[in-house]
């Protein structure tokens, strides 16, 4: 098995490896073991005595710029490569689907019992901590390359964070399914789908809920990860003892063999003591970002919450930065706060003092450790509050002078958590926003006002004067059908009169028009369509626009046959044509009838006759029919005594030439044995029978005529076949 995985990697690399990199998590490989630990390190925690022991080339900072990995940056640890040439899924973009690599190192003996397989290419992080806290915790996504065709198989690769320490008997793998003793490994998180070398018991024995689908993330179609699956982003804790020192050991190492890469992904920051964080809570429903307090009418709120609720109360400490002057932006507060027995939280509420206007200023609150390691306690976190003179608006948008059918976006400078109430409302297009759009043909103050319901900030507002100029009103003609050919009158008119205008139409057809009231003396179909005229006031240049849409009818010509032919004195049916609301006419007559025509039979003669579809009042084109009255059956019929099949173009076949009337019934054709080797209604003889040339020689005939009026006449004879 091995040796087939190898042929298979070493073709892929062999044929992927030229492509172009398109990669989205940037990758810088061979960090020290110092500065991968303290990438990861946050606050709280003290770091020191790292070791590594791995390949340069397997270990790396990473930066993501856009990936479905769910972490920004940090650090990462593989069993073969952290940084690929680039490409389709690629730690750093790959351009095959696989990016193996055997590093040529031993595996890691504290793996072999989660992996149920001896190890190789082990890659360690090991180094100690001391939390100023009571937990630690960070944050992480393991991946691999043996998801898809090794899911439930041997090549189980394996990872551990393992702590040891005071309060841990042995070592202990911080690297669980949430909720579970169950180590992450490929075998315990996966889509749970066994892959070609793999079985379900292999997962499912592993324990209860094995494989743990929800946290498995499908990357078979990825574009900036090589690994063809990876978990989400789970998290590492343990509890400790504040300030006592523990050892970490971050290994990963391959199952089974060195091929087949996996890697873990540590966010950077996210290794730190989970006792203590801050932030600030919302005030008001609507207060949603939670940042700011008002001076004199609406305080702000420091929330100071401990991850477990304990039945001792504990004192919290603090230091306050920023801009903001205690005694002068905000009533003066204690450096400490007592989160009581039994809870979770305790509140520093913020209080500003009324002063004259000095913008806004920003209050900190930095958090201590209540643990003090080496007589220090460490920041674990901070938080930041504005503190606001008072509700402010001002008008961005100037006073101007529009025309009246103008819009204006109207702007203003304000808070998104006010409340914005403008009056008048008509014109606009929201009268509770703070920026509507305004649009009106009236001189008009429009006054907007701000406040915070549910507090004692009073009321601001704010207001815009338009002035608005005479602008033209235009009355124009309904939207019109018309008969195609009729002549139109686009109508319009300004209801303001004593004043300059000027007038500019466009309409289909390239159409354009500077009158008040054009006309179209001949409507076609290119004139369907929408008339705009623009109107303009030449003493101030406002203008305005209106359209009409005007349909040309245009009935569809009626479906003839254009040839008709009837027999001398035999009498003719009504002409025939497909359509509705038929209109007849005869020669280059203007005169219509609703009935058909029947043309007259007594004398060799020809006419023409028309006939037009209407459509309520419209007419359509005519379509002519011609009509030709000729003797029938009284003619010639010619029968020819020789004819050559030689292919000459000359006197290829034999047949009967008759004028106008005939029809042949049937014709036979028999050689000189009396053996038919012609039988047919098209009255055509190629000189062949069953599909071979006739001997050269005499053949007899016998054709059937029929008259189109009526009555059959036979010729009998022979013909002479020559090749």
């Amino acid at each position: 098995m091995r040796n087939k995985r190898l042929v298979i990697l070493l073709f892929v690399l062999f044929f992927a490896w030229p492509h172009t990199s398109h990669s989205q998590i940037l990758v810088a490989p061979g960090q020290t073991a110092a500065a991968l630990a303290q990438k990861l390190a946050g606050q709280g925690v003290t770091i020191s005595n790292a070791t590594l022991n791995c390949a340069a080339q397997a270990n790396g900072f990473f930066n993501v710029v856009s990936s479905n990995l769910g972490l920004d940056s940090g650090i990462v640890l593989t069993t073969g490569r952290a940084a690929t040439s680039g490409g389709t899924y690629g730690i750093n973009g790959y351009s095959a689907s696989l990016a193996s690599n055997d590093n040529g190192l031993p595996g890691d003996p504290m793996l072999p019992p989660l992996a149920g397989e001896t190890t190789l290419d082990a890659c360690a992080l090991e180094f100690d901590v001391i939390p100023n806290g009571d937990s630690i915790k960070f944050n992480y996504v393991f991946s691999s390359e043996e998801y898809m065709n090794a899911v439930c198989g041997p090549y189980n690769d394996a990872f551990a964070f393992f702590i040891s320490g005071p309060g841990i008997a042995g070592s202990q793998n911080l690297a669980l399914v949430p909720g579970t003793n169950i180590p992450v490994t490929i075998n315990s998180i996966n889509d749970g789908i066994p892959g070609s070398t793999g079985h379900i018991a292999n997962c499912t024995s592993i324990g209860a809920g094995s494989p743990f689908t929800a946290y498995y993330v499908d990357n078979s179609n990825g574009t900036t990860l090589t690994h063809k699956g990876l978990t989400t982003i789970l998290q590492a804790t343990h509890a400790v003892t504040p300030c006592a020192t523990y050892h970490l050991k971050m290994v990963i190492a391959d199952a089974g063999d060195p091929l087949y890469d996996s890697g873990v992904f540590l966010e950077a920051g996210s290794l730190s003591t989970g006792n203590f964080n801050i932030n600030t809570v919302a005030q008001l429903p609507y207060d949603t970002a939670s940042l700011f307090c008002i001076k004199g009418c609406l305080p702000g709120r420091f929330r100071i919450r401990r991850s477990t609720v304990s039945t001792e109360a504990k004192t919290v400490r603090f230091i306050t930065a920023g801009n903001a002057i205690s005694g002068v932006d905000y009533s003066p507060v204690p450096d400490s706060v007592v989160i009581p027995a039994n809870q979770a939280y305790a509140d520093v509420v913020i209080n500003g003092l009324p002063t004259p206007l000095a913008g806004t200023k920003t209050l900190q609150l930095f958090i201590k450790s209540p643990y003090s390691c080496s007589g220090t306690n460490n920041i674990v976190d901070s938080a930041s509050l504005l503190i606001y003179d008072t509700l402010h608006i001002s008008m961005i948008t100037p006073d101007t002078v529009i025309c009246g059918n103008e819009t204006v976006q109207l702007q203003v400078a304000g808070d998104s958590f006010l409340f914005y109430n403008w009056t008048p409302s008509s014109g606009l297009s929201n009268a509770s926003v703070q920026d509507p759009a305004a649009s009106t043909d009236t001189t008009t103050t429009y006054v907007v006002t701000t406040s915070l319901p549910g507090t004692s900030c009073p009321a601001k507002t704010a207001e815009i004067h338009f002035q608005v100029r005479l602008t033209p009103h235009i009355a124009i003609n309904p939207d019109t059908a018309i008969c195609v050919n009729a002549p139109v009158q686009l109508n319009a008119a300004t209801t303001q009169s004593n004043l300059y205008y000027s007038y500019s139409w466009t309409g289909p057809n390239g159409f354009t028009g500077t009158l008040l009231s054009p006309t179209l003396a001949k409507a076609t179909s290119a004139n369907s369509g929408l008339y705009s005229l623009t109107v303009r006031i030449d003493t101030n240049n406002c203008q305005a626009t209106a359209s009409e849409n005007l349909t040309v009818i245009t009935p569809d010509t009626p479906i003839v046959s254009p040839q008709v032919t009837y027999c001398l004195n035999k009498q003719a049916d009504s002409l025939k044509a497909n359509g509705s609301g038929l209109l007849w006419y005869t020669g280059t007559s203007d005169t219509a009838s609703v009935f058909a025509p029947v043309p007259p039979t007594n004398e060799i003669a020809s006419y023409t006759y028309y006939v037009t579809q209407t459509v309520g009042s419209c007419e359509s084109p005519r379509a002519g029919i011609e009509v030709e009255i000729k003797k029938c059956c009284d003619g010639n019929i010619f029968i020819p005594n020789a004819f050559t099949p030689n292919n000459d173009g000359r006197n290829d076949k034999f047949e009967a030439i008759t004028d106008y009337g005939y029809r042949i019934n049937s014709m036979y054709i028999f050689n000189r044995w009396g053996q038919i080797v012609y039988d047919g209604q098209a009255g055509i003889w190629d000189g062949n029978f069953g599909g071979s040339a006739c001997e050269i020689g005499t053949y007899f005939y016998k054709i059937e005529f029929g008259c189109i009026i009526g009555g059959i006449t036979e010729r009998v004879g022979d013909v002479m076949l020559i090749r």
